[in-house]
């Protein structure tokens, strides 16, 4: 099995997730993969009416190979570091 991993990360799906969409994003509380996942998507999607195209495929099969459990993990760590930083 390849090595996918990329700056750091699982591979560059989640990378690039990670980095363009989620970054900028202020979370207060817990995650979970679930939740960004379905963040995720309805930021790529819900302004996207041609789900019938090329485009529309490329980016579920890009979003399928994201590891959500890893940006949870990762943002959480940052929620708890802030907290103990802040108390």
């Amino acid at each position: 099995m390849e090595n996918r991993r990329h700056n750091g990360w699982t591979n560059y799906e989640t990378w690039r997730v990670n980095a363009d969409i989620l970054s900028d994003v202020e979370f207060d509380e817990s995650v979970d993969a679930l939740m960004l996942q379905e963040f995720t998507e309805s930021m790529v999607f819900d302004n996207y009416t041609e789900t019938n195209s090329l485009i529309y495929d490329f980016a579920k099969v890009f979003l399928s190979e994201v590891n959500y459990y890893e940006i949870a993990d990762s943002i959480n760590h940052d929620i708890s570091m802030q907290t103990k930083h802040d108390q």
